[in-house]
């Protein structure tokens, strides 16, 4: 299945090569699960340890962060429409795991490029 957020995780694979060193300073392993009419449909591994991302749950490594979030909700917060702790208050955005960790994100996540 192709979701709208592919672009916005293929976007943070290529920012991890480009500043590996910012994304090793962030130091945590977040697991997206996007879903689609509230059902989960994909996982995303975001391995900042080792500054690399890939679709699945996280192999061999211990997740800090769990993010639920849907496609749509995704691509706002990916592109600024949507703001990461606005999402939260409303529901939009679960978090589970160590939440103080999401605030060293947003850098990362931040995309100017049109999806």
């Amino acid at each position: 299945m192709s979701l709208q957020s592919d672009a916005v995780f293929q976007k943070i694979i290529d920012g991890l090569q480009d500043n590996q060193a910012k994304a090793k300073a962030v130091n945590g392993v977040f697991l997206y699960k996007i879903t689609k009419d509230g059902k989960v449909v994909k996982e995303w591994t975001l391995d900042c340890k080792n500054a690399k991302a890939y679709e699945g749950p996280a192999q061999g490594i211990k997740v800090d962060t769990t993010l639920t979030v849907s496609d749509e909700d995704m691509v706002d917060i990916a592109l600024g429409k949507l703001n990461p702790q606005a999402a939260f208050m409303k529901g939009k955005l679960k978090i589970a795991g160590n939440i103080m960790l999401t605030q060293k994100l947003a850098p990362l996540l931040k995309t100017d490029a049109k999806l």
